[in-house]
């Protein structure tokens, strides 16, 4: 059992290890699966995922990582946050900062009266601004090669893209990585 930090000092210094041990551990999945699609061709991914879509472009988002998608509510602004943080919102009685996944593609707009808040568990409340939900896909086909160099999208040039994903109905997605969305910048 791990030992509780007694300052916040303490407890800033646990996350930030925590997290930047999850992003390797991830990081290192990454590679694993993309040398057994070299040796398999195919490499399902078990599980459910939530299909995204932002400013025009869609991603895959595991569900393990989902508690709730809320319709968009009233968002306070964080002063000095960065300009991928929307604000913030009071969820369930406790803070959820807002991370408007548009901005990291570089499109800046209000988002619209029908967009909806991703709400994900991590060592903080984070929810991730999205247009919309579009569906859940099961079991998706993480493929590399010659069908992911051929695949340009939106979400190449963020750093959040852990992957892509061959739908069962066909097609090609983006899988976004989870613990670059939900680590919470400093100060907010």
């Amino acid at each position: 059992m791990a030992e509780t930090p007694t300052t916040p000092a303490e407890a800033h210094a646990r996350r930030t290890s925590v997290q930047q041990r999850l992003s390797l551990l991830e990081g290192e999945l990454q590679q694993l699966r993309q040398e057994l699609t070299h040796l398999d061709g195919e490499l399902r991914l078990p599980g459910l995922f939530l299909t995204l879509e932002v400013a025009g472009a869609q991603a895959l988002l595991p569900t393990e990582v989902v508690q709730e998608v809320v319709r968009l509510v009233e968002i306070q602004p964080l002063p000095g946050a960065p300009a991928h943080v929307a604000g913030a919102f009071v969820y369930r009685g406790t803070s959820a900062i807002v991370v408007d996944l548009a901005v990291l593609l570089g499109v800046r707009r209000e988002p619209e009266m029908d967009a909806h808040l991703v709400v994900c568990s991590g060592a903080r409340t984070v929810a991730l601004l999205v247009d919309r939900v579009r569906d859940i896909v099961e079991t998706p086909a993480l493929v590399e090669g010659d069908a992911a160099g051929a695949h340009r999208s939106p979400w190449d040039t963020t750093g959040l893209m852990g992957g892509l994903c061959r739908l069962p109905e066909g097609g090609l997605l983006p899988l976004l990585r989870t613990t670059l969305l939900l680590a919470t910048p400093e100060g907010t």
